[in-house]
C-alpha cells in the first residue's frame, strides 16, 4: 500500500511540475503581448494627469536578449547539476530556463523530461533503501524440548527435496549524453543508437562512447557504466562544428613576356586555382555541386537517398538535372524539396 501511495505522489509531482511551467509560459506570452495590443490603441489627448511617455526603443534595455541569455546560464547550470547527480537542482534550472525562453524549442523540453525521470528514480531508490534498512529480521521459531526438535527433524526428512533456481535479470544502468549543440549522432561500440540528447539505458559493463556528425567521429569516451549506476557525458563542440573562414583567392601570376622576334613561341595561360579547375572538371563531366544551409532546422542532410552530414555543407559531384534534397531527425524527414543540378556550377540551396 505505502509503495502504490508513494507512486501516486511521484506522479502527482511530476503533473504538478508540468503544470507550472505550463502556466508560466502562459503567464510570459501573455506579458510579451500586451505592448503589441497598446500600440493600436487610438492616442488620446493630453491631461493633467497623463501618464509619462513610454521609452524610447532606441535605448530600452533589448529584455529578449537578455532573457536568452539567462535562459542559456539556467541550461548550462542544469546539465552541470545532472553531472552532479542533483536532480532536484537540474529540473528547477530547466524549467527556469524554458520559462525563460519566448519561444519554446531546442532541447530544453527533452532535458527536462529526463531530469525528471532521473528525479523520480533516485527517490524511488532512496525510499527502497530505507525500508530495507528499517525492515525487522524475521523471527524464528526454535524448538522448546528434545521431542518437538525429533519430530521436526523427521518431518523435514520425510518431505520430498524441491530444488528450485531463481534466474535473477541482470541490472543495469543510465547513461545520459548531451552535446552543444544538440543533435548529433550518439555512437555506442561502434554502432549509431540515437541523437543528443539521449538517454541510454545499457546493462553493466564497459563501452566506447563516440559523438558523430555524419561520417565524421568528433569525439570518443571510454565509460565504465554500474549497476543502478548514471553516468552522464556532456562535450560542446561549437569551435569543432564552426565553418572555416573564407580563404582569399591569390591573384593569378602575370603571364611572361613573349619576345617579339620569336612569334612561333607558344604562350603559358595563367595558372588557375584549385577551384576554377574542379568547376571546369565538373562541366566537362556534367556534374555539380549544392551549397546546403538549414539555420532554422538542424537534422541530417540527404541527397538523393544519401546521407552528406549536418548543415552547412557542400554536396560535390552530383549529376546535373533535379536532385531531392531532404532534412531528417531521428530518422524522421521534416523537410523534403527538389534542386535543379546546373553541371559546373555550385547552387546555393536554404532549407527553411
Amino acid at each position: 500500500m505505502k509503495q502504490k501511495t508513494w507512486i501516486a505522489v511521484i506522479v502527482v509531482g511530476t503533473l504538478a511540475v508540468n503544470a507550472m511551467a505550463y502556466v508560466v509560459m502562459r503567464k510570459r506570452r501573455a506579458t510579451e503581448a500586451i505592448p503589441a495590443t497598446a500600440s493600436v490603441t487610438p492616442p488620446r489627448p493630453p491631461s493633467a494627469t497623463a501618464a509619462p511617455p513610454p521609452p524610447d526603443p532606441v535605448t530600452a534595455p533589448p529584455v529578449d536578449d537578455a532573457s536568452e541569455g539567462l535562459a542559456r546560464a539556467r541550461r548550462a547550470a542544469g546539465l552541470a547539476a545532472l553531472e552532479d547527480r542533483d536532480y532536484d537542482t537540474a529540473v528547477s534550472e530547466f524549467t527556469e530556463a524554458l520559462s525563460l525562453r519566448k519561444t519554446p524549442g531546442g532541447d530544453l523540453v527533452e532535458l527536462l523530461r529526463i531530469a525528471t525521470d532521473l528525479q523520480s528514480r533516485e527517490r524511488s531508490r532512496g525510499r527502497g533503501e530505507q525500508a530495507k534498512a528499517t525492515r525487522e529480521p524475521p523471527t524464528r521459531q526454535t524448538a522448546r524440548t528434545r521431542a518437538s526438535r525429533a519430530a521436526a527433524a523427521r518431518a523435514q526428512q520425510q518431505q520430498p527435496r524441491e530444488e528450485t533456481t531463481v534466474l535473477e535479470e541482470p541490472r543495469g544502468g543510465l547513461l545520459l549524453v548531451t552535446s552543444t549543440p544538440p543533435g548529433l549522432v550518439v555512437q555506442v561500440d561502434g554502432k549509431a543508437v540515437d541523437l543528443t540528447p539521449a538517454r541510454l539505458p545499457l546493462r553493466a559493463g564497459t563501452y566506447r562512447v563516440a559523438l558523430a556528425q555524419g561520417d565524421r567521429r568528433l569525439v570518443e569516451e571510454t565509460v565504465e557504466l554500474e549497476e543502478d549506476g548514471v553516468r552522464s557525458i556532456n562535450r560542446d563542440l561549437s569551435e569543432q562544428l564552426a565553418p572555416p573562414p573564407p580563404v582569399a583567392a591569390k591573384p593569378a601570376a602575370p603571364a611572361p613576356p613573349v619576345a617579339v622576334a620569336a612569334p612561333a613561341a607558344a604562350v603559358e595561360p595563367p595558372p588557375t586555382s584549385v577551384a576554377t579547375a574542379a568547376v571546369a572538371k565538373s562541366a566537362a563531366t556534367g556534374r555539380g555541386e549544392l551549397d546546403i544551409t538549414s539555420p532554422s532546422l538542424y537534422g541530417e542532410v540527404w541527397v538523393n537517398n544519401r546521407p552528406y552530414g549536418f548543415p552547412p555543407l557542400v554536396a560535390q559531384n552530383l549529376p546535373a538535372g533535379p536532385a531531392r534534397v531532404e532534412v531528417r531527425v531521428n530518422g524522421e524527414v521534416k523537410r523534403r524539396m527538389s534542386v535543379e543540378v546546373e553541371p559546373g556550377r555550385r547552387t546555393a540551396v536554404r532549407v527553411r
